[in-house]
């Protein structure tokens, strides 16, 4: 999408032919963030925006730590969660670019008999699909040890407080912005993404998916 190519107001753009319906968590959820993502493909289509509503999904935190030092947001498959984000009809090789940009996540393809979808933008011509794509976290998302509870998504300072206080370590304490630059330093992060995985603080996002290999 060349540069000068701004995303439309959610709902103004009808989607392309062969499009998907990714649903975003995140960062993605931004136009912008989306906009940089592509921006290399010099793709005329732009990707058509829409707000929607899925149930039994919600939001936590995924078990790594990103290259520039934050704890991410991953989807949580929720019995009675409910989801208000925004989904971008992406073509194939928008499809395929935005993979490239998400090496910790695993695009899911799920339906929307498990998970119903409201798209609150209508767009011309558009019903709601019967399936729609999701990237959900390798690591699994950040949850008590043994089956507890998953930690629900909030801010930098609330969940590298909860890691600072099960890990034990130092270079977690202090201001958040700090924080984030040393984990995005040298090795920091990926130790510490290992000691996740080692105190028990990582579990499945989504047990009925873990298995299946259904990474598109």
């Amino acid at each position: 999408m060349p540069a000068s190519v701004l995303l439309q107001p959610l709902g103004s753009v009808a989607p392309p032919p062969n499009s998907r319906l990714v649903v975003a968590v995140g960062s993605n959820a931004a136009p912008s963030v989306l906009r940089r993502k592509l921006d290399h493909l010099g793709d005329a289509v732009e990707p058509a925006l829409c707000r929607v509503r899925v149930a039994n999904i919600t939001v936590g935190h995924s078990a790594h730590v990103a290259a520039r030092g934050y704890i991410p947001a991953a989807p949580v498959h929720a019995g009675q969660g409910v989801l208000t984000t925004v989904g971008a009809w992406l073509t194939p090789s928008q499809t395929e670019a935005l993979d490239r940009t998400e090496p910790n996540y695993d695009r899911r393809t799920v339906n929307t008999h498990d998970h119903p979808l409201q798209l609150a933008d209508r767009l011309p011509g558009v019903p709601t699909p019967d399936e729609f794509d999701l990237c959900v976290s390798r690591h699994g998302v950040l949850a008590d040890p043994d089956g507890g509870s998953v930690l629900p998504f909030g801010d930098q300072p609330t969940v590298l407080a909860w890691l600072a206080r099960r890990l034990g370590v130092t270079e977690l304490d202090g201001p958040p912005a700090d924080v984030c630059a040393r984990l995005a330093t040298g090795d920091l992060g990926a130790r510490v993404t290992g000691l996740m995985r080692a105190a028990g603080l990582s579990q499945p996002a989504w047990p009925s998916l873990a298995a299946d290999g259904g990474a598109r």
